[in-house]
């Protein structure tokens, strides 16, 4: 489902602990709650793999208001950047 936005935020946080990615949008926004059980999207695709990979995506949406999505992981240490 396409949800209509004029305009997209993102903004990056790199801390010696986590990489954090924050999406912003102002379009038409849904319900994360009325979104059925069988529909993956966000759900595994998203919050799946990062919970996988010991990080955490918050969503954060309603009509009318747009969508919020954090997406933070932590840095393993002695990887390169």
């Amino acid at each position: 489902q396409a949800l209509r936005a004029d305009r997209i935020s993102l903004y990056t946080e790199v801390t010696p602990a986590t990489v954090t990615v924050f999406v912003r949008d102002r379009g038409t926004g849904f319900d994360p709650a009325a979104v059925p059980w069988d529909r993956r999207g966000l759900r595994d695709s998203v919050v799946g793999r990062l919970t996988r990979l010991d990080g955490t995506a918050t969503v954060r949406s309603a009509p009318g208001e747009g969508t919020e999505v954090e997406l933070c992981l932590p840095r393993e240490t002695g990887v390169p950047a």
